[in-house]
């Protein structure tokens, strides 16, 4: 028990060191991730904060445009956009907005089908699901596209189109008219198929003519640069910091890649949001990264295998160098609890350890109403042995004597060497007296068969006395000297050759 509950200890303390190490480097690859993640993010503003400026500078040359004489403008403003389109990627369109009072509905219509034809309509699109709204409700003021650069078919449809009927650029409308600054409107789906935003700023007015305005239709995904490479687990998000929705509509939603929770176990996730742009283009970006393992190098990955086994492998060492301790410690308790428990001769208890025994044995004896025998021993004629061989012979006789006394008794009862020549035995659970005298003749049988001993036979005798508890005492004195008493009146004699 004592050594699993040290292994269980030692497995324990090595995986806390372990995770103490892991945590140790982890923290250190998460300091560098939250750098790398702000570093992300620096290297994002300065790219949308170009974006815009170049953005100022289109829509402040496109707007030169409008002093020119109408004939001339459309040649001019497609070679313009043409050649702004191969500069800057992110430009989709240019664009002309008219604002339109409903009472001169009519008479502004005659005048745009001259240029576009009969097929031009004041309409709108419904910004649920696309469908064209004609003929549109009254309302003080509409505010059509008159001119889109480039005009390929598939936006042609877009041609009178009010754009104030669209909550997307409404808002943007309403804010270049407060300020007259150039404002962002939210992001919609373009007719390319891809995500885009409309740059919108109100031109100054002019005497006669309607308010006009320029427009600007952008690529949402060049906010985010083909160059930038984002690490493996981080997601990007950016929206509009005037939409303050608990989902917003995102210019750029790139979702990391999905992992398996095994990856990410004990990693915590990094969230960096920050608000980029400036007041043309007011942005919010949000980066998100779930960490991986992935974002510890191979060096740091194999370092914390090799401390974890090196750790194991010492605690291991340690725990089997205190197990070796505690078994040498153990065994020499053993050892001197031994020594002075039984006879160092013949290896029997001795006097103290049988004494203790007895004590015992008449504990329980009491509480269970049995009997129990105690059969004193002591051989006769022993005292020539040692006088006619030696001392040496006569410990080797007693040794035999020893063996023999314990190929006769039960496993369960006590022999033991009290001193010299005499022997004592602890019987328990006796049921009748027969049992212990059948004993004492087998004992006497065993030990009056010759010894043979370096050549010598030797034969003793062995007197027997029996005393019973609680008959013939209670005491463990009064037992012992009843047996001493018992035992002389059997003494016989003993021969030695």
């Amino acid at each position: 028990m004592r050594m699993r509950l040290l292994l269980l200890g030692g497995f324990l303390l090595w995986l806390l060191l372990t995770a103490l190490i892991a945590t140790a480097f982890i923290s250190r690859a998460v300091l560098g991730a939250e750098q790398e993640l702000a570093a992300l993010a620096q290297r994002l503003e300065e790219q949308i904060t170009q974006q815009a400026l170049a953005d100022e500078t289109v829509l402040d040359s496109f707007a030169a445009f409008s002093g020119m004489r109408e004939r001339d403008i459309a040649r001019q403003e497609q070679l313009f956009v043409s050649q702004m389109q191969a500069r800057y990627p992110q430009l989709t369109a240019l664009e002309r907005i008219e604002r339109v009072e409903d009472a001169d509905r009519e008479r502004w219509l005659a005048r745009q089908r001259v240029r576009w034809g009969m097929g031009f309509q004041l309409h709108a699109y419904r910004p649920e699901d696309g469908a064209v709204v004609f003929p549109l409700p009254a309302q003080p003021a509409f505010y059509s596209l008159v001119s889109i650069q480039p005009l390929p078919d598939n936006v042609k449809p877009l041609l009178g189109t009010d754009i104030s009927h669209d909550r997307h650029l409404r808002l943007a409308l309403q804010e270049t008219q407060l300020s007259g600054r150039t404002a962002t409107s939210l992001p919609f789906m373009l007719r390319e198929g891809y995500r885009g935003y409309l740059l919108i700023r109100a031109l100054p007015r002019q005497v006669g003519v309607n308010d006009r305005f320029i427009a600007m239709v952008v690529r949402a995904d060049a906010l985010k640069p083909a160059t930038l490479l984002l690490p493996e687990g981080v997601g990007l998000k950016i929206w509009h910091q005037r939409d303050s929705r608990l989902q917003p509509e995102l210019f750029v939603d790139q979702p990391a890649a999905p992992r398996h929770w095994f990856e990410t176990l004990g990693l915590p996730h990094l969230q960096l949001t920050q608000h980029v742009g400036d007041d043309t283009q007011p942005l919010v970006v949000r980066l998100d990264w779930r960490l991986g393992w992935s974002v510890l190098s191979v060096f740091e990955r194999v370092s914390i295998l090799l401390v974890s086994v090196v750790m194991l492998l010492l605690i291991a060492l340690a725990a089997r160098f205190y197990w070796r301790q505690q078994r040498h410690y153990r065994a020499r308790e053993d050892h001197l609890f031994h020594l002075a428990n039984h006879d160092r001769l013949t290896g029997l208890a001795n006097r103290n350890l049988f004494y203790d025994r007895l004590q015992h044995a008449v504990s329980r004896q009491q509480r269970s109403q049995k009997k129990l025998a105690v059969l004193f021993l002591d051989m006769d004629r022993f005292k020539p042995v040692n006088d006619r061989y030696g001392h040496a012979i006569g410990d080797k006789v007693l040794q035999l004597v020893a063996a023999r006394i314990l190929s006769v008794m039960r496993a369960e009862d006590t022999v033991a060497r009290l001193g010299g020549d005499e022997f004592v035995l602890l019987m328990e659970d006796v049921v009748s007296g027969n049992e212990a005298d059948q004993v004492a003749e087998r004992l006497k049988h065993a030990i009056q068969q010759p010894f043979e001993v370096e050549g010598h036979a030797i034969s003793l005798g062995v007197s027997i006395g029996i005393a019973y508890y609680p008959e013939d005492g209670v005491l463990i004195d009064e037992l012992l000297d009843a047996a001493d008493r018992k035992m002389y009146g059997d003494k016989t004699p003993a021969v030695a050759r």
